[in-house]
């Protein structure tokens, strides 16, 4: 019997038999000290993946959006994203909590605003305004029945963002489903 994978959460992923005896053969050592070989290598290939000089992993989604948010942002900032995005309606709250933030929510078509509704959305910097800190963008958006973001929109709402200044995270958890869904339009 073939056994199939739930990819709908992170919370709901349950290892297949195979990739428990892989996981108990790994090799392991101290994350801390950058000594667990299995870590390294797969940060390694993320980053090259991706093209960046390095990542990091982290047990979950939710804390790698938390994260990012944190960093990209300064406390009383606004983020703007998709009305029914993972980092709004599903993490607790936490880009309030943990960083301060508010979110400043869009609806878009599909899943994806469009760079018109981002532009609307930012706010001008004047000091009674809180400033636009971030766009999150999802891909692929969980709540819009796992469409893809259109890459080009994409593209359009980062060129916008690098305009203003503004950083943009991507929540990526299900990235390589869109990139496979995007090779095959």
């Amino acid at each position: 019997m073939k056994e199939w994978i739930d990819l709908r959460s992170d919370t709901v992923t349950r290892p297949t038999k195979p990739m428990c005896k892989a996981m108990a053969r790994a090799e392991v050592g101290d994350d801390v000290y950058g000594e667990d070989p299995t870590v390294n290598k797969l940060q390694e290939k993320a980053a090259a993946i991706f093209g960046r000089e390095a990542a990091l992993f982290v047990p979950t989604g939710s804390m790698g959006n938390a994260i990012c948010l944190k960093v990209l942002t300064q406390p009383g900032s606004e983020v703007i994203c998709y009305s029914k995005s993972h980092v709004y309606n599903y993490e607790l709250s936490s880009m309030a909590v943990i960083s301060g933030l508010t979110p400043r929510v869009l609806e878009g078509p599909q899943g994806a605003p469009t760079p018109d509704q981002v532009e609307q959305a930012i706010h001008p910097g004047i000091y009674y305004l809180a400033p636009t800190g971030c766009i999150s963008l999802e891909n692929t958006a969980n709540m819009a029945g796992g469409r893809i973001f259109p890459l080009e929109r994409m593209r359009e709402i980062v060129d916008l963002a690098h305009k203003h200044g503004i950083p943009v995270h991507l929540d990526g958890a299900r990235i390589f489903n869109a990139s496979v869904a995007q090779l095959a339009l």
